[in-house]
């Protein structure tokens, strides 16, 4: 590998490192402690408004 690779990688190492320690030493940001995301009711409300808005759409521009 060049000398330029090895250095990308080796800094990529170490800023991995460098976040898995802080996330060590943060209690909320472990990873045994940590609750999954549910985005489930955003995304129905998100495709309920789409739908609402392409139904005006139609009603005010007829498909020919």
């Amino acid at each position: 590998m060049t000398r330029s690779r090895d250095n990308t990688r080796f800094n990529r190492y170490l800023a991995r490192r460098h976040r898995q320690e802080l996330r060590g030493s943060i209690p909320s940001l472990r990873a045994d402690t940590a609750q999954p995301v549910d985005f489930s009711k955003r995304l129905m409300e998100r495709a309920i408004v789409r739908d609402q808005r392409l139904d005006v759409l139609a009603e005010e521009e007829p498909a020919f």
